[in-house]
């Protein structure tokens, strides 16, 4: 059986795995629109890397969370994805990828959209876990049999 510090420190390298992932497919998406001249001044892609790193420790260290039984489950995604939204979203105002020069509804936009992507990816290793419990309980049950 995985630790708890095992299953923590998995969970925030995945974390940080798909923010990296994302930024990656994003930034080539920018760059083929730029017709290859995606540009960066100012340590703009250190600043983003951090914000990578950032963005990945804010969803995955509050994975913990999930191991407390005495919460329940939309209590603890509450916490969990809140953490990380906050987090994902001061770090997106800081390292530059909220359009703040195009106005309100460009910052709507892009916050929702990041809000939407981020519990579509929550929503899939939810789906992934129960699956997995559900198999887990059939084969239980069959060797009870």
């Amino acid at each position: 059986m995985k630790s708890k510090r095992n299953v923590l420190l998995v969970n925030t390298l995945i974390s940080i795995g798909l923010a990296a992932a994302i930024f990656v497919i994003i930034g080539v998406v920018f760059d083929a629109s730029c017709n290859g001249n995606l540009q960066m001044t100012n340590y703009s892609f250190s600043k983003m890397a951090a914000g990578v790193l950032a963005t990945g420790l804010g969803f995955g260290l509050p994975t913990v969370i999930y191991g407390n039984e005495n919460m329940s489950l939309p209590i603890q995604t509450l916490i969990h994805m809140g953490i990380g939204c906050v987090v994902m979203i001061i770090t997106a105002f800081l390292v530059g990828w909220i359009p703040t020069e195009k106005g309100a509804l460009a910052i709507i936009v892009t916050i929702v959209v990041e809000i939407v992507i981020a519990f579509a990816i929550w929503l899939f290793f939810y789906a992934h876990q129960k699956r997995l419990a559900k198999k887990m309980n059939k084969r239980i049950s069959e060797r009870n049999q």
